[in-house]
Order: structure tokens, then sequence, then C-alpha cells
């Protein structure tokens, strides 16, 4: 008995020394090298995009986080990491956002042909492709959403409504994601409600589950809790009248629908799917994932560039003027069209400020070192090493200037070719890179571009309260709400 405790804490004590040593020639901060209580409290602090700025400021472009674990901001590593021909492979950080512990999506797939074969199958509907009237259906939903704040969000000249356009926006891209995948908003927007209360399981269960990111052993015993019937019940189910599970059970609902003998094919996006002979039993897990990852992204992005408009006068000022010109001499029409939203150069460039200055997702989506090891920034990384990405730290990169951390628009107009191709090439990180380049980049650019174009050709917008302007909370993702504005007519709108 003495030999078999001495021989476990050998082999503890070993395992501790390896751990601390095999990156021993990162900094980071001290605790990283024994234990990932400093990846769990980053999270905690609900600030973690500035923890992960912060660091790699600090320590350098490849710091250590945890024993394992190293957190770059280094485009070039961004490039190598998330290649096509890249070896490095997901890591278990990716199982915490599967729905069903036994089964993965598109974004929690971690076998790359797998997902490469899925990605093929799916393109196609997430860019519109074989959606069927794309473009209008953004314009309807966006509309609907205007006649809801003509109504209820107006203020008149001696009366202020505080609107809170966080929570508004919300509703907007939710009914606009469930319209495009299923053929027909749920009435977010008309009932301006949370509906299903799935907005409110969102910002409860996620500070939960992005720790599971980290602690990965959790996965598997949740994997193992799923298969004991009555513990299952805590997961999400289609048959939930809330939550998560509301929306497997439209998703489910809808598929039933459409396999009716009398039904006729819609072209949307779950239309899509089908056709290209997606497994059904992966559909409503998709449906669920799109809406979540695709409305809150976008929905992150219009808040945050609207708040960073609205918040510089000079700004607001050469933007509203460039949409009312061309407005007023038919440049763009109303709404405004796909091919014709390129002409407006200020706002494409406040659009790629405002996702490089608050870029959506600041989570760490951390990679596999290869079997072997790989060498990075001259540095050898042992195999099996974890590697987070930084991405706001790469968007504050000093090829954007002597002000990275500044929003201002007109470093994308000012720049010279060379050096606009240079910022253009990390700015496209952000999207990620190769295999795993977003699909819903095009959805994306058409919503925000249309939303300010609408918003600023109608209206005046005023932040109510300058001195706390939002509540805006960061797993990962972003929760914002109590974005009170005050809204008005402008005096040349029509």
């Amino acid at each position: 008995m003495p030999a078999n405790c001495l021989s476990e804490w050998l082999t503890a004590a070993a395992s501790v020394y390896t751990a601390h040593t095999h990156l021993h020639g990162f900094p980071g901060p001290r605790l990283a090298a024994y234990t990932r209580l400093w990846m769990v409290e980053a999270l905690r602090s609900e600030k973690c995009s500035t923890w992960y700025l912060e660091t790699n400021e600090r320590y350098g472009p490849l710091a250590r986080i945890g024993p394992n674990n190293l957190l770059t901001s280094d485009p070039e590593v961004f490039r190598q990491v998330l290649g096509a021909r890249s070896k490095y492979e997901r890591g278990t950080w990716f199982d915490c956002l599967r729905l069903d512990p036994h089964r993965a999506n598109l974004i929690t797939e971690r076998d790359r042909i797998v997902h490469n074969q899925l990605r093929a199958k799916m393109a196609a509907g997430y860019d519109g492709k074989d959606v069927e009237n794309f473009e209008s259906t953004i314009d309807e939903n966006l509309a609907c959403w205007l006649r809801y704040v003509d109504r209820h969000g107006l203020s008149a000249v001696n009366t202020t409504v505080e609107f809170d356009i966080a929570r508004s926006i919300q509703w907007l891209l939710f009914d606009m994601i469930c319209r495009l995948c299923l053929g027909e908003p749920v009435g977010f927007v008309e009932d301006h409600k949370d509906h299903y209360h799935f907005q409110k399981t969102l910002e409860e269960r996620l500070p939960v589950v992005e720790k599971f990111a980290v602690m990965t052993e959790v996965n598997s015993w949740i994997r193992f809790i799923s298969m004991i019937p009555f513990l299952r019940r805590v997961l999400p189910s289609s048959r939930d009248q809330d939550g998560i599970g509301a929306v497997l059970g439209l998703a489910e609902t809808s598929l039933k629908q459409r396999q009716r003998p009398d039904y006729k094919p819609r072209k949307d996006i779950l239309g899509s799917w089908l056709r290209h002979d997606v497994n059904q039993s992966l559909l409503p897990s998709e449906i669920t994932i799109a809406l979540f990852a695709g409305s809150d992204t976008t929905a992150t992005s219009v808040r945050a560039l609207l708040l960073h408009i609205i918040s510089n006068p000079l700004i607001y000022i050469r933007l509203t003027d460039e949409i009312a010109v061309a407005h007023k001499e038919g440049i763009i029409s109303q709404p405004c069209r796909e091919v014709e939203i390129s002409r407006l150069s200020y706002l494409q460039a406040c659009i790629k400020e405002g996702l490089r200055v608050f870029p959506p997702i600041t989570a760490l989506r951390e990679r596999v070192v290869p079997a072997g090891g790989d060498t990075l920034r001259g540095h050898f990384i042992p195999g099996g090493t974890r590697i987070g990405l930084n991405l706001l730290g790469l968007l504050t990169h000093e090829v954007f200037g002597r002000d990275p951390k500044v929003f201002r628009p007109e470093r994308w107009l000012e720049a010279a070719p060379q050096q606009l191709r240079s910022m253009e090439r990390v700015h496209e990180l952000m999207f990620n890179w190769g295999f795993t380049r977003c699909l819903g980049i095009r959805l994306a650019n058409l919503m925000i571009s249309k939303f300010m174009i609408e918003v600023f050709r109608r209206w005046d917008v005023t932040t109510t309260r300058p001195q706390k302007p939002w509540d805006s909370r960061c797993h990962g993702i972003f929760y914002q709400k109590d974005f009170f504005v005050r809204i008005t007519p402008r005096t040349n709108s029509e």
C-alpha cells in the first residue's frame, strides 16, 4: 500500500512538473503555469475580451494562460493555425456549445472531413443563394421593425421616449433569422417581447456553459449523465415550452410539415438544407444554432456600431450627410439594394471600423497543435498544446496605425493601397479563415448596412444616458441591454 501511494504521488508530481515545464518559455500570468483558474476568472469577470487584450499586450503575442494553453494575437499565427492546409484541429472547447452532448453540429463538429462535408451542404442556404427573395425578406423584416419604432419609439419636441434599442435590435434579428430559416417570423418584433424566454435562457445558461470550455472534463460528465433517462431531462428538449428546447420544437414542427405529401417546398434555408441532404436529425439543432449565433453576433455588431457613431459628432454628421445626399441624388433606392450599398464609401468604412474595434465574438475557439509539435513565431510548441485566438488583440494590431484602439473610419479611406491591403488581410481574419470561414458574412453585411442606411435616413438618434450608455457583458459573445436612446424624425427625411 505505501508503495502504491508513493507511485501515485510520483505520477501526480510528474504530471504537475510536466504541465508546468513544457511551456515554461512562454510568459503569462503566474497562476497560469499550474492551473486554469486564470481562464475561469477571465470569463467570470464578464470582461474576458479586455483580459485577453491586456494579457497579450503585457506578455507578447504568444502568452501562456493555462498549463497547456497559449493565447495569440499575431496575424501570422492566426493564418498558420486556421489555414486550409493547417493540421491544427478544433479543441475540446467546441464541445461546450453542443445542444446534444452526443451529436455535433456545424459550429461544434471537430472532425475536419465531416465538418467540410457539412459546410458544403449548408453553404448555399446560409449565403442566400438557395433562398428565394433573400434580400427582400431582409427588407420586409426591417420595414416591420421601422414601423414599430415609428409607433412606439419616437420622441416629440417636448417629450422623450427612452427606447431600449439593444433589446429591440435583438428582436429584429431573431425574427429575421426565423423567417429566413423557416419561412415565417415568430413575432419578436410585432410583440416586442422574448418569446419562449429564448433570450433569457441564453443569458442565464451561457455564463455557466462557457466555463465548460475551460473545465472541459465537465463535458464528459454531461455526456455520461445524459445517458441516464431521468437525468436527461435537464437538457433542452423539443417538448419544452420555453427556452432553447422550444426553438428545437419549432424546427421539428416545420420539418414534420415539410414531410407531408401535400406540402409545397419552400425556398428558405431549411428547404436548402433538405435539398442538399443534410441529415434531418441534425436540422433542429442547426436551426437553433443559426438563430442563436446568427442573430446575436449581428445584433452585437449593429449595436456597437450605432453607439460608436452616435457618440462621435463628426462621424455622425459625415455619415448622415453621405446617406442624405445619396438618397436625394438617387444613388440609393428606398429600400437600399445590395448592389447600391458599396456606393456609400464612408458607411462601409464605418462598418469595417465598427467590426474591428468591437468584434462580436471574443471566445478563444481553441485549436490543438498537431502531434509532433509546430513552430510559431520561431518558438517550438509541443503537440497537444491548445492555442486560443485573441480576436480583439488581433484587430488592434499595429498594422492599423498609431491609434488602433480608436474608432476612426477615415483610416480605411486614407490608407495607401499597400497599407490598405495589409489592413484588410488582418481584418478578414475576424471571420475565421480557411475551412472554418463564416458562412453568414453576406447576411451580416447586408443587415448592418441596411439598418444604418434606413435608420439614419429617417431619424436622428442620441443616447439618453451618456455616462453609462448601455449594459454590455462579455461571455465570449456579448449580452447588451439598457441601451436607451432618443429617436426623432429627421427634418430632411421623406
